[in-house]
């Protein structure tokens, strides 16, 4: 069976065409950088190699089948970035205007990725009725300004042991979205720095 990336992000829910996330990806990667050295140590001087690995630093060649470690990353964040929406698209659905958005943004009310080509909010932050997910915002005051758009989506993404609806352990998104107290996620989030 032949897998397609427009299969995939359709079984995903991510509503963006194989183009799109190509582009995506693309500009991704060249955020990241150029691509390692198959042999790091042909970068360095041998002093410097010396302290690197004196530090536990690993300076092994990579192996011809090994992964380039941008794939990853850059498709990890690309799908972030695919379930994201402008400004202007998120006011429409706020029935508000696209400046007062700006504003939520700025007051921390909303959750925001700087691009070149503006703003881009991530659809997750928006409960089934498309308003923002109660008590988000005292949530994500609290978030480290400098914790990457992925690590803030998974973290909300991710079931969390003291998050618990009757015997089942959620993800703070789904615990905001069915009503529940933002103070332990909240408690959760400002620890976010600490797992990158």
């Amino acid at each position: 069976m032949r897998v397609t990336v427009a299969a995939v992000l359709a079984r995903a829910g991510v509503r963006v065409s194989e183009k799109e996330f190509a582009r995506l990806v693309g500009a991704v990667l060249a955020e990241v950088g150029p691509a390692p050295l198959d042999d790091p140590r042909s970068g360095l001087a041998e002093d410097e190699a010396a302290a690197l690995e004196a530090v536990g630093a690993d300076l092994t060649s990579r192996r011809p089948r090994e992964r380039d470690p941008r794939a990853d990353a850059a498709a990890t964040y690309a799908a972030v970035l695919a379930a994201t929406e402008s400004v202007a698209e998120v006011a429409r659905r706020l029935h508000i205007d696209s400046s007062r958005v700006r504003h939520r943004l700025a007051r921390r009310q909303l959750l925001g990725i700087r691009r070149t080509d503006g703003w881009r909010l991530p659809t997750w932050q928006f409960g089934a009725d498309g308003r923002p997910l109660p008590g988000l915002e005292r949530v994500l005051r609290v978030v480290p300004d400098d914790v990457h758009p992925v690590v803030v989506a998974r973290f909300f993404a991710t079931p969390a042991p003291e998050l618990r609806m009757g015997r089942r352990v959620v993800a703070p998104r789904e615990w905001l979205a069915g009503g529940g107290e933002p103070a332990p996620v909240a408690a959760l989030a400002r620890d976010l720095d600490l797992l990158v």
